[in-house]
């Protein structure tokens, strides 16, 4: 996984099959907007890993999430680890 502007991207071998995207919203706020991974890499838990990988950078940042995404909304629910990085 790398992290580009406002994004981060999941690849294999070089490829981006996969990214979760976040708008700042202010400088301790972002918004969790989108996420996608390629139809033919689905049902290997690659979303799920983006979405955590970007709570853990938000959790370093001590940042907080609005979200807007309905996969990161379906998400959050079974990590209750998270909530408290939510608004």
């Amino acid at each position: 996984m790398k992290e580009k502007e406002n994004k981060i991207v999941y690849e294999i071998e070089g490829k981006e099959i996969g990214e979760v995207e976040f708008t700042p919203i202010d400088e301790n706020t972002v918004d969790i907007c989108h996420t996608y991974v390629d139809p033919d890499y689905q049902g290997q838990q690659i979303a799920s890993k983006l979405v955590e990988e970007l709570f853990k950078k938000l959790k370093k940042e001590n940042k907080k999430a609005v979200i807007t995404c309905s996969y990161v909304d379906h998400w959050i629910k079974k990590h209750p680890e998270y909530h408290d990085q939510c608004m």
